[in-house]
């Protein structure tokens, strides 16, 4: 019995190391891709890319689900998956190139998979997209404007906190800087696929 014990502890060893160091996915800005990981273990993003300069070309969609099994979508909706790798994620969306834009925009290797470097780790535990045409990032829920930066209709955010009917959040602008603070729930919605 000793002998069987100490086999199993000695197994144990062994393998948990090879868990231990298997790659997660984590929060944060992977180049083009903002990923959020929500507390039920669901992945939120969202993927924009712009090229040119002066006549540019654009290419948006979002995504949301298990990361073995999202549902990408901007008009129409394409599956898809997202797994980490050494230095950021790898995105995988066969049709990819057929959300509006990205057939110009996108690499051929998002059907098969496109390689991202994450260039910032963050905590967000969901995305929100912003409805209402001005909403000032309040210091507390509740606080008065007061000359406060304010995100606009359409921009996505990273979610920190969920607090009764608000959400503290963070937006991150074309130069990198950050912007934290509170909207109330009117001013925002939840990323959700369309309806098939």
């Amino acid at each position: 019995m000793t002998r069987f014990l100490a086999m199993s502890v000695l197994s144990l060893c062994v393998v948990a190391p090879a868990f231990a160091g298997a790659p997660a996915l984590h929060s944060g800005k992977y180049e083009g891709l903002m990923l959020a990981v929500t507390p039920e273990h669901q992945v939120e993003g969202f993927y924009a890319e712009e090229l040119g300069e002066g006549v540019t070309r654009s290419c948006a969609f979002y995504l949301q689900g298990k990361a073995n099994a999202l549902t990408t979508w901007l008009d129409d909706a394409y599956p898809g998956s997202v797994s980490p790798s050494s230095d950021g994620v790898t995105l995988t969306v066969e049709q990819g190139r057929q959300h509006p834009g990205c057939m110009s925009v996108l690499m051929p290797e998002i059907a098969t998979g496109l390689d991202l470097t994450q260039t910032a780790n963050k905590q967000w535990i969901g995305l929100v997209t912003v409805s209402a045409d001005k909403a000032y990032l309040l210091k507390t829920p509740g606080a008065k404007v007061a000359k406060r930066p304010y995100i606009v209709k359409d921009d996505v955010v990273g979610v920190l906190a969920f607090k009764d009917g608000w959400a503290q959040v963070e937006f991150i602008n074309a130069q990198n800087r950050s912007f934290i603070g509170w909207i109330s729930a009117d001013q925002y919605a939840r990323l959700a696929p369309p309806k098939s």
